[in-house]
């Protein structure tokens, strides 16, 4: 019984050969290690999943208990099973868990599936995740030195060899595992001069066409406390797409609601302040990093919405407000 259950977390299925171990472990560290650091890391700020994947684990209906619960598993299961899955600890179980999170994006998420031909990158893994699954962990893992401990001996090259992943997993993405600085935090203060009523537009890029729109669009803030404030934005010619948001200072002045800060300038009388956040985007809802900067000089404000989908290299810019302090203060 006991050999069963170590078979299905973390048993192995492939020969010994030792070519097809060492491509395995290259796939293992992929699979792994891109998991981790591009879904699961970002979503590590507090203990609880973000706001907008609480909302968009809710929309696939995973309600019961709550949607932060299935939320919360979901940010862990990516970030620590993608570093099982790299290091070769509890392989199977771990590629389990994210084969059935994929499974949910690919075939529930998705509004038109393509089982076995689809061409999104969520099905590839979905498929590398099963195959993990039933390969196991392969020769150059945890798993394998575990469950053969008695056999093998854990010669120099070996070592070296674990050593280089986990120094791949500490240092594989430095922008974001570097401390924040001092300039990188903000205060309710930065947001006084927001305070009051703002005319402007709002130019988006259009899903569909491709092209820019521009439509009139007025907005109002409002301090709350010492740590939030709320935003208001009429549309003047759409009034049903009228928005509010309450935007809450978190974690030292280092997150804004979930937004997390990367960059802060001030000099001269501009201010500039640009939060970064992981969501989904477009009409496919393709994963993508955002970012959101405001900047004030003056009596003008804008704010640009900047999106990079996963596996691209530039960010494009999906919208941005334009307002001026012309209605008064």
């Amino acid at each position: 019984m006991k050999q069963r259950i170590q078979q299905l977390l973390m048993g192995n299925s492939l020969p010994k050969d030792t070519l097809l171990n060492t491509g395995w472990l290259l796939f293992r560290l992929h699979i792994g290690l891109s998991i981790a650091i591009h879904a699961g890391w970002p979503k590590m700020n507090t203990l609880a999943a973000p706001g907008w994947f609480n909302d968009q684990v809710a929309g696939l209906g995973f309600t019961f208990p709550s949607p932060a619960f299935w939320a919360t598993l979901a940010s862990w299961g990516e970030f620590v099973g993608g570093i099982g899955i790299a290091l070769g600890l509890l392989t199977r179980f771990n590629a389990f868990q994210l084969a059935f999170q994929f499974f949910v994006i690919s075939f529930i998420w998705f509004d038109k599936p393509e089982p076995l031909t689809g061409m999104y990158f969520q099905q590839t893994l979905f498929w590398a995740y099963v195959l993990t699954v039933f390969a196991g962990s392969g020769r150059f893992s945890i798993d394998y030195l575990l469950q053969n401990r008695k056999k093998v001996k854990i010669n120099a090259p070996l070592k070296t060899a674990v050593a280089a992943i986990l120094v791949i997993i500490l240092f594989a993405n430095p922008v974001q595992a570097q401390s924040v600085t001092l300039e990188n935090k903000t205060t309710i203060s930065d947001f006084h001069s927001l305070s009051g009523k703002w005319k402007g537009q709002l130019t988006y890029l259009d899903y569909n066409s491709n092209k820019p729109v521009s439509i009139p669009a007025n907005t109002l803030f409002e301090m709350v406390s010492d740590s939030s404030f709320d935003q208001f934005i009429y549309y003047t010619d759409e009034p049903h797409k009228n928005a509010d948001s309450r935007y809450i200072i978190r974690e030292n002045g280092t997150v804004l609601n979930e937004m997390k800060l990367v960059e802060r300038k001030e000099e001269k009388g501009k201010l500039l302040l640009v939060f970064e956040y992981r969501g989904p985007d477009g009409n496919d809802n393709r994963m993508a990093t955002m970012q959101r900067i405001m900047k004030l000089s003056g009596k003008v404000l804008t704010i640009t919405k900047m999106v990079k989908y996963d596996g691209e290299d530039h960010f494009i810019q999906r919208h941005q407000y334009r307002f001026s302090s012309s209605l008064g203060k």
